[in-house]
């Protein structure tokens, strides 16, 4: 229960991400400032928290740190770029479809190449759970490319990869340890891909860099770490299930901050989620 309870935090600080992005982009911040300014926050504030609370948690064994870096530089700033990229020719609400599929390809990447067992009553909730969170997105969508849906395709592959390797690899790390490679590793990339302006930087308001410094907690160093705290504990294809309450509480989220509608069959989607993820937790 303790697993599935990180597991549901991080869903409730990634659910926020919207929100803070939204935001950002109506003060006119781009996609490459705010991935990489995001990252190299939460890396600053990790390295400084550390360095001065908990320096033994810098340390990890090399195979550990490398396997973090290659998190951070394959995993998580593609995962993000790509995504970023979907939503410039498709719609927001096709682009969460595509990304939310990434429990299937979790639970098919545990169950052959981890040889984790699915059982009926997870491939259920599975199934209801994606039924929820398509329900819970629906509405018009649009498709400038095809390309663009492979891009949001990409970015559920790779996430799904990103939670495999780390459920797989990381169960013996200190999940803030792991973070910090990862955030680190992250930034550097994006940095690179998106050369943003460092002169541009200088001349962000307080505003604006209220909302990078909440990406970048809020909604980055915290759910991250519980994330990886509870893939410790809990199987990648359970924790990808629970991981579905994200949308949901992006939705909920939008509509009491920002006073989106959400209609009578949205909420029908939002319930199916919450009830597939009961299903998986009593299970």
């Amino acid at each position: 229960m303790v697993g599935f309870l990180y597991i549901l935090l991080a869903g409730v600080g990634f659910g926020f991400l919207g929100i803070f992005a939204r935001l950002a982009y109506q003060r006119g911040l781009s996609v490459g400032e705010l991935l990489v300014w995001r990252f190299a926050l939460a890396s600053l504030i990790l390295w400084i928290s550390l360095l001065i609370y908990k320096p033994r948690l810098i340390v990890m064994p090399l195979k550990q740190i490398l396997i973090s870096l290659a998190l951070g530089s394959l995993g998580y700033s593609v995962f993000s770029t790509l995504y970023f990229m979907s939503i410039q020719g498709i719609s927001v609400s096709l682009a969460a479809l595509l990304l939310f599929t990434f429990p299937i390809f979790v639970n098919l990447g545990a169950h052959f190449f981890l040889k984790e067992k699915m059982k009926p009553l997870q491939v259920f909730s599975l199934v209801l759970s994606t039924l929820g969170i398509g329900i819970l997105v629906w509405g018009p969508l649009f498709v400038q490319s095809i390309r663009y849906v492979f891009y949001g395709l990409g970015a559920a592959i790779a996430y799904s990869i990103y939670v495999l390797v780390s459920g797989r690899y990381q169960k013996e790390v200190a999940p803030i340890s792991s973070t910090l490679y990862v955030m680190t590793a992250a930034a550097v990339t994006l940095f690179i891909f998106h050369s943003p302006s460092i002169s541009h930087m200088t001349h962000f308001s307080f505003d604006e860099w209220s909302l990078i410094f909440g990406l970048a907690l809020i909604c980055t160093v915290g759910p991250l770490t519980f994330f990886l705290t509870g893939l410790q504990k809990v199987s990648s294809s359970k924790a990808s299930i629970v991981a579905m309450i994200e949308p949901v509480i992006a939705a909920l989220a939008g509509w009491f901050l920002l006073h989106e509608r959400l209609s009578n069959f949205q909420c029908v989607g939002a319930v199916l989620v919450v009830i597939a993820l009961v299903i998986n937790v009593k299970k």
